[in-house]
This record gives C-alpha cells, sequence and structure tokens, in this order.
C-alpha cells in the first residue's frame, strides 16, 4: 500500500518508546511529535514560523553549515557566539551570548546538541544555563538533537527536559537517519510540548507540504527504534574506539596538530593551524597529497580556517591507514 496515508500508532510509540528508553523522557506523547521530512526543512520551517525577515538568529560557531544557508536563504541574519578553546575542550561562551542577544534583540537561537563539528556533549549544567539566559530573554531554542544517538559516555540530555519552563520554549529535531544510516529514505521529527508552539510549527510545515509522510520511510523508522538498540550501543563503542585511535595518533605522530577525544557524533575537528601553511594548503596536503577526503573547515561557520572535519565511523582498518596517509602528507 504505497498511496497517502498518516503515520500509525506504532510510529508514535516507537518514538515515545525510544525516548523513554534512551533519553529518560517519559512525558512525551503523540500531540508533541511532528512528522518532518528532514531536521533541516523543520529548522526551515521553525525560522520562517518565528522570525521575521533582517532579524538575526543566533548560532554557535564553529557551525554546521546547512545553519548558516537555511537562516541566510530565509532572509534572517546568522548572529555568531564563538565557542571557546580552552586547551582542553571546547565550551560555550556565554557571557558572550548574553551580550549578542541583548545588542541584536536575539528572538531565536539555534543550539545544536551534540556538537557538529566539535563533537561536544553539553553537560545538564552547560543546558541549563544556556536555557536559563534564552528563558530570561524571551529567546525561543531551535535544538537540532539529531546526533543524540551519538552521545557517548553519560548519555543524550534533550535541552527541553533540562527544566519546565525550557520545555515550553523549545522545539526539538530528531531523526533515525543519522543513526541507522536511513537519510536517503527522508524521515525525521519534531518534539514540540507546548501547544500554542505546535500550531504556529505545524501551520507553517503545511504551507510547505513538507510534512507528508512515506510509508517506507515509517516502516523503516519503526524498525529502527523497535529492533535496533543493541546495534546502536555497539555502533557507538566502534566509534568510540576509532576517536581514540585517532586522538591517540594525532598526539603521539603529529605535532602541532590540535584535536580531542570527541564525546559525541561521528565527527573528529582537526585544526593544521598550528603547521604554519595556509588553508588551501592543508586542504591540498589532505586530498591530494594523502587521498584522504575530510571536510574543509571553512565550509563550516566560521572558525575552520586551517581545519578538517574526520569522519571515523569506518572500518577500523579505513580509519588506521587515512592516519597514515595524513602522517605522511604532514611531516
Amino acid at each position: 500500500m504505497f498511496g497517502y496515508f498518516k503515520p500509525d500508532e506504532r510510529f508514535y510509540s516507537s518514538i515515545i518508546r525510544w525516548h523513554r528508553e534512551r533519553y529518560g523522557v517519559g512525558d512525551l506523547k503523540e500531540a508533541n511529535i511532528s512528522y518532518q521530512h528532514s531536521v533541516l526543512g523543520a529548522l526551515s520551517s521553525a525560522v520562517e514560523a518565528f522570525t521575521v525577515k533582517g532579524k538575526g538568529v543566533l548560532v554557535q560557531t564553529p557551525g554546521y553549515a546547512k545553519f548558516r544557508e537555511i537562516i541566510e536563504m530565509r532572509g534572517r541574519r546568522v548572529v555568531k557566539n564563538p565557542l571557546i578553546w580552552d586547551g582542553a575542550t571546547y565550551r560555550l561562551d556565554f557571557e558572550d551570548m548574553e551580550r549578542k542577544i541583548v545588542e541584536e534583540k536575539i528572538r531565536l537561537a539555534v543550539f545544536c546538541s551534540p556538537h557538529n563539528p566539535t563533537g561536544r556533549v553539553w553537560t545538564r549544567e552547560e543546558l541549563e544555563t544556556y536555557a536559563e539566559i534564552c528563558l530570561r530573554h524571551g529567546v525561543l531554542m531551535v535544538s537540532d538533537e539529531i546526533w543524540a544517538d551519538f552521545s557517548r559516555g553519560e548519555g543524550h540530555i534533550p535541552l527541553h527536559s533540562v527544566s519546565e519552563e525550557a520545555k515550553n520554549r523549545t522545539i526539538s529535531f530528531y531523526s533515525p537517519t543519522k543513526t541507522f544510516n536511513l537519510a536517503g529514505l527522508v524521515i525525521s521529527y519534531g518534539v514540540v510540548y507546548d501547544a500554542e508552539l505546535m500550531r504556529r510549527f505545524q501551520a507553517q510545515s503545511n504551507l510547505s507540504h513538507y510534512n507528508n509522510c512515506n510509508a517506507l520511510s515509517m516502516e523503516a523508522s519503526i524498525a529502527a527504534y523497535s529492533q535496533g538498540g543493541e546495534w546502536v550501543d555497539a555502533l557507538n563503542c566502534h566509534i568510540g574506539k576509532n576517536t581514540e585511535y585517532v586522538y591517540r595518533f594525532i598526539q603521539e605522530k603529529m605535532p602541532g596538530v590540535r584535536t580531542w577525544k570527541a564525546e559525541g557524533t561521528y565527527l573528529m575537528w582537526l585544526d593544521f593551524s598550528g603547521l604554519g601553511l595556509t588553508a588551501d594548503e592543508v586542504v591540498s596536503r589532505c586530498c591530494s597529497d594523502a587521498g584522504v577526503l575530510l571536510n574543509d573547515g571553512r565550509t563550516c561557520i566560521d572558525d575552520g580556517d586551517c581545519c578538517m572535519r574526520m569522519n571515523v565511523a569506518a572500518p577500523e582498518s579505513y580509519v588506521r591507514e587515512g592516519m597514515e596517509r595524513l602522517r605522511a602528507a604532514f611531516f
């Protein structure tokens, strides 16, 4: 049956169960779930629904390139809140964030949790502080949590779960596509607790017709969330080992290159700026000399000069060969 249809109870119950068992969220209901084709499509609808043209939208940098693309294509401005490198990890700059919110009269902030491209998994204290600042200034929080299932260690904490006030001022986006490599099937969903926010968000989504469910996508999502938990645990163990290997390799064999053991996602953020090369030279050595196709950090929103984004969701042998090729190209 491949005609028009609406998601059935199995779709919603699989999401509710996954969020309860994986994220510790016990109050999610069908009425709080909005089917969407993709997280980026949902983000585009949210930007259009809750901001006006010409206004700023707050984003942490370095940030996912598509955030900038969507915000600017919708006629809004990206207001950058750079992360702080403290010598060991990346931290949120709350002082700069609050100043930008006030100066730019921000009404919507796009948050990425876990963070792409740095791989930070935000602590509960960080999430609480972020939410407190936004709530204090009447800022709606749009949280891209597509990487939630790649939060290693203590696990994922949804932004909307840190307080009752945050729950009613947050729109969170999730998808099984990143976790289970289903992006080609195109499916995601929003979690919205406040009824009025849901009404406005759903109305904007309806205008684009970007929220009509696909039968194959729905069945894939149900199967993944109902039967894929053990596989996700094994996957995270594998990615964690690859992350540890890359970190140790760089520490021991690639002096001057900076990285850290990413706590989430399957990405690693490699900073080659300490080698005295230009960004073009870094890209050339990685891609042309080493034959290792990493993402140019300049495609991210700022703070990506001489940085490369590496995907370690690959067989261990590929990762090891890639690192040896990079070492030979730079040293």
